[in-house]
This record gives C-alpha cells, sequence and structure tokens, in this order.
C-alpha cells in the first residue's frame, strides 16, 4: 500500500526535471505534485557537489536557458561560456521563480517502478531516503533522469590499492584532496568531454597527468574552437538553420536545400569539402601536429572526424584550453588500465605509473534497473526481453530508406568498422516515438508517463524545454498520435539513421548534436505552433536560434488549441450559415420568379 498519493512524480531535478514539471503546473495548476533527486541539491549533474573551479558549459550565454527566463551576465568568459556556479544558480532560481522547490525532495533514491495495470494507469514508486523505504503512487509519471544520471565505473582489477579512485562525477566534492601538495601525479582515464575537463583542471593546478585513452575505443573526442577564424562563436554558427542543413537529418528530407544539398552530386561534393573545411578548424586550432604525444588526441577519421562525432562532440569552453594542455606537464597512452596494483597503475602496454591519484572520466549510464525487464520492453527502453523479430522486418526496410533518402551517409569518409563500437547491446535499441514514449502504450491511450532527456545535444535547456511541453500535452491528452504502425516506422526509422548518422554515439542513445532545430520542429508542428521564429528569411537561415527566440511556447500553445477547438465547433457553425444562406437564397429566387410571374401576368 501506498504512504503518499500524488497526480505527478517528476525524476530528475536537473536542467529536464525542473522544466517538465513546471511546463506540466502551468497546463494543470491544481495537480499534486513531486519531484525526485538523489542529489543534495537541485541542479542534477550542475548540482552543488558537481561543480568545480573552471567548470565551464559549452555554450555560450544566450543560449543556455530556458526561454522565457534569461540568465544573469555573472560567471560569463570573454568567449560568453557560463561558469558551473553561474548555471548552478541559475537552476536554483528556476525552481524558486517557477514555485516547484517546494515540491522537490532531495537525497531520494528511486529504488523501483511499478505499473499498476489498473484504469486509468498508475504507479507505485519504491523510494529510499536516508535509508528509510516507502512506497509513493502517482498517476502520471515523467522520468526526467536524462541519459547522465549515473556514473559509469569500469571494472577494473585491484590488489593493495589505496589511492584514491573517483568518478569526475566526483570532483566538487575531492577538490580539496585534489589540490593538496602531496597529490602530485593524476592518472585519468577516458576520452568524453569530462576527461577533457578533468585534464584541464589538474593542469591548471599544477599537477602532472597521465591521460589514459583506450586504443581499441572509439578515440579522443572531436573538440571545436570556441571561435572560428577567432571571429565568430562556433556555437552561434552550429545553431544556425543554414548549418543544419548541412547535416544528412533524416527529419530534413524534403524541399529545395536537401534536394541540393543532400541528393545532388555537386551538393554533396560541397557539403563534403565544408565538412572537411570544418574539421580543419577544429585541427589546426588544437594544433594536433604540434609533437607525437598531442597527435594522439586527434579524433578520427582524421579530415571528418567533426561530422561524425563518432566519439562524441565538445567545445573547448574556455580561451586557453589547448595553451594549457600543450604547455603542461601531460603524457597521453592510447591504452587502458590492466590493473591497480600496489599503489602503482599498470597499464596494457605495460608502463607502471606512481599515481597519487586516479581520476575515472569514464561518462554516465542510464538508471533503468528501476523497471523491470519485461517493463522496459513495453515502456520502449532497452531491454533483453527478445524483441527482435517483431521489429526486424520495419528496422531493416528503415536502414534501406535511410539509405535512399540521405546517401551521404555513405559517400562521406568514415572510421574503420572496428573504430565504431558496439555501446549498447545488440537487440537494445530505444524505442521511443519522437525519442519521448511508448509506441505501444500511446496507440493504447495509455498516457500515464514519458521520457524527457534521452535525445543528446548540446542545447540542453531548448530540448529539455520542447519536450515538456510536447510530453506535458500528451499527459493531458492535448496532442493526437498517429497510428502505432506510424509510430513504430518513426521510431524504427530514427533508430536506423541515428546509428549511421553519428555511429557509436548513435548507438548508444538518440544523438542530434547538429539536428536539434530540426527534431525542435517536429515536436512544435504537433503542437500547433509554429516553426519558423525568425522576422525574416535571412534570419531564419543565417541567424543563430537562441531559447529566446521561442519565448512564449505555452501560450502559444493554449492559443492553437482554441483555434483547434473553434475549427471543429467552427466548421458545424459554418455548415449552418451554408444551409442557411443557401436557404436564403432560395426564398430569394423563388421569390423573384413568383414577383416576375405577377408582374408579367399584369402587364399582358
Amino acid at each position: 500500500m501506498a504512504n503518499e498519493n500524488f497526480d505527478l512524480v517528476v525524476i530528475g531535478a536537473g536542467w529536464t526535471g525542473l522544466v517538465a514539471a513546471s511546463t506540466y503546473m502551468k497546463l494543470a495548476p491544481t495537480t499534486r505534485l513531486l519531484i525526485l533527486d538523489d542529489g543534495k541539491s537541485i541542479g542534477g549533474v550542475w548540482n552543488d557537489e558537481g561543480i568545480y573551479p573552471n567548470l565551464f558549459a559549452q555554450v555560450g550565454h544566450g543560449m543556455f536557458e530556458y526561454s522565457d527566463y534569461p540568465m544573469k551576465s555573472t560567471g560569463i568568459t570573454p568567449d560568453r561560456y557560463i561558469s558551473g556556479n553561474t548555471v548552478n544558480e541559475y537552476l536554483r532560481d528556476f525552481a524558486k521563480q517557477t514555485n516547484i522547490v517546494g515540491a522537490i525532495r532531495l537525497e531520494t533514491k528511486v529504488k523501483r517502478i511499478e505499473k499498476q495495470h489498473t484504469k486509468p494507469t498508475s504507479w507505485l514508486l519504491t523510494i529510499d531516503n536516508g535509508g528509510q523505504e516507502s512506497v509513493l503512487e502517482s498517476a502520471k509519471l515523467i522520468v526526467a533522469s536524462g541519459v547522465t544520471s549515473g556514473p559509469y565505473v569500469p571494472d577494473i582489477p585491484r590488489n593493495n590499492f589505496t589511492k584514491p579512485v573517483i568518478h569526475s562525477a566526483q570532483i566538487g566534492t575531492s577538490m580539496s584532496a585534489l589540490k593538496d601538495d602531496n597529490v602530485k601525479r593524476v592518472v585519468v582515464l577516458g576520452a568524453a568531454k569530462s576527461a577533457y575537463d578533468a585534464v584541464f583542471l589538474m593542469l591548471k593546478q599544477g599537477k602532472k597527468v597521465d591521460w589514459v585513452i583506450r586504443a581499441d575505443g572509439t578515440g579522443p573526442l572531436s573538440i571545436m574552437p570556441p571561435l572560428i577564424f577567432g571571429l565568430f562563436n562556433t556555437i552561434d554558427v552550429v545553431s544556425t538553420r543554414a548549418f543544419a542543413l548541412l547535416s544528412p537529418s533524416i527529419q530534413q528530407t524534403s524541399g529545395f536545400w536537401y534536394h541540393v544539398l543532400q541528393k545532388s552530386w555537386a551538393g554533396r561534393k560541397f557539403t563534403s569539402i565544408a565538412w572537411r573545411m570544418v574539421t580543419f578548424i577544429a585541427e589546426y586550432s588544437a594544433d594536433y601536429q604540434r609533437n607525437d604525444n598531442i597527435r594522439k588526441l586527434r579524433p578520427i577519421p582524421h579530415g571528418y572526424a567533426l561530422h561524425w562525432a563518432n566519439s562524441g562532440l565538445g567545445i573547448a569552453s574556455v580561451p586557453d584550453y589547448w595553451k594549457t594542455v600543450h604547455e603542461g606537464d601531460v603524457t597521453v597512452h592510447r591504452t587502458s588500465i590492466e590493473s591497480l596494483v600496489n599503489d602503482t597503475v599498470k597499464l596494457g602496454d605495460g608502463t607502471v605509473i606512481d599515481a597519487d591519484y586516479v581520476l575515472m572520466a569514464t561518462g554516465w549510464t542510464h538508471h533503468l534497473s528501476t523497471f523491470s525487464s519485461g517493463q522496459r520492453a513495453e515502456l520502449g527502453l532497452p531491454s533483453k526481453i527478445g524483441l527482435e523479430d517483431k521489429w526486424a522486418e520495419k528496422d531493416a526496410q528503415a536502414a534501406v530508406k535511410v539509405d535512399q533518402l540521405l546517401p551521404n551517409l555513405n559517400s562521406i569518409p568514415k572510421p574503420m568498422p572496428k573504430e565504431v563500437k558496439e555501446t549498447s547491446p545488440p537487440g537494445e535499441p530505444w524505442r521511443l516515438y519522437r525519442s519521448l514514449v511508448s509506441p505501444e502504450m500511446a496507440a493504447a491511450n495509455d498516457r500515464s508517463i514519458f521520457f524527457p532527456g534521452k535525445v543528446h545535444t548540446a542545447f540542453t535547456p531548448l530540448m529539455s524545454e520542447t519536450q515538456a511541453l510536447w510530453g506535458a500535452a500528451f499527459l493531458l491528452g492535448k496532442i493526437e498520435m498517429p497510428s502505432l504502425e506510424k509510430m513504430q516506422e518513426e521510431v524504427a526509422l530514427w533508430n536506423a539513421w541515428t546509428r549511421k548518422r553519428y555511429l557509436a554515439q548513435g548507438r548508444k542513445h538518440s544523438y542530434a548534436i547538429y539536428d536539434y532545430l530540426a527534431y525542435a520542429d517536429g515536436l512544435l508542428k504537433d503542437l500547433g505552433i509554429k516553426t519558423n521564429r525568425k522576422s525574416n528569411i535571412f534570419a531564419e537561415m543565417f541567424s543563430p536560434y537562441r531559447p529566446s527566440d521561442y519565448r512564449g511556447l505555452i501560450e502559444e500553445f493554449l492559443v492553437a488549441q482554441k483555434q483547434a477547438e473553434l475549427r471543429k465547433t467552427g466548421s458545424t457553425s459554418l455548415l449552418s450559415r451554408s444551409y442557411s444562406l443557401l436557404s436564403q437564397r432560395l426564398v430569394l429566387i423563388v421569390s423573384s420568379s413568383v414577383l416576375l410571374v405577377l408582374a408579367t401576368a399584369m402587364f399582358m
């Protein structure tokens, strides 16, 4: 039996969870709301425990905020990058301003989630707060824990190893120990953005760094400079529709520019050259050719790494990033950690490092163990339940269709197959319509749960906001859904595309680093909201899309809802008016005829 009952429970108090909760409350203000988070403070990965000195967001000021809540300008670099403290303060202030802070319950871990097959559906959540377990019941559930909800720590053999070993998520709470003068040499394992940030931090602290990147992995991250040619802000360029047109996107397969850039031979040549130039700019900024040590950080495939983002994509979020790496005491090892033995780190190539600290910047994992394997299959989440036969035909058809629609995916040079690792177990892809809801549950009109935050993009706030509105509309029954067949076809097509487009990253989860505008457009179209937000055609193509361009989305949605209702009732009224007008005309014609006959008779 449940100890507490709610109308809506939101799991996660980061970018995604906070706006999901506030959006729902604006549409349904009497909702009994609860927000759960296992952190000690608000902010998700940007909470008090997760931030540390020299940590900056990759996206510049004016781009990393909700549309209707501008961010303060404190803690901003000359290149507009935002400090971790500023992001943390912003999210805490947002929770207060939207009056949801009182609904947040921190240091609460969700251990198990069970679907109650009642009419309507409800959910039982077993939670742990300070060692005390209890059960909550909620009519609706928003799982906003995203794809970075749990640290991934590889299982490395240890024997008589007493030196500290932490994950990058623990840097904030370990700063005093890391700053200690007795910590002189630090081993950093990983090639994701968190590894680049950790190496930068340790070099700034004057430490000697051994940076270990597996030789059999997807290789180092692709890193873009803060400015292009020292003039144009990189994020501003990436957030234009003109740049988005260069990316072969499954959501942009019609229109003039699609046919020119993605279908014609000349257009495909042009986009290939454009991506080569973009990659050259990034490689030139990083100066990988400076020496053999830094050359090991050059992402693959050489010349086209930024197009594929096979190992991910990041921004050098401080102006002196590469200067610090070049001048710092860092050694790059392209191998793996074999073991931690007798207070030394033994590498796969035989190197032995006498380290004072080991920092695992090995990325994140999604916590899906709260659902049973059977439930995960029903919900469209990765599951070991055998559903391959059910999807096999659709997946095969989708793969062929992607090749037909986007031939550039087979013409631009890509990494070797061995460099494209299968990062998710075979047969366990995400199966979410719009990357948000289970097709099967939606088709059965079960609108009790959705999963925002599963699409990976640098523009988290805007993505979170559009998903929040779409999801709230779905939960409240304010959006029409297509047939099950249509939804399944879209899911298969998206999965086939993201695997071919972003290779290893696309096999891990929904990845749309260059395609977020097209994805957001799709959600807004479903809601009846205009997608072209700029004042003229030139700005629409070449002006950066900012969150402020989407200000007033909820109000626009409510207007669209009223207009839809008027159209439904208006069509009946129009028909009635048409019949009335026709009747009046018939009466007039008959009357005129009678008068004409009478007049004729009178003059005969």
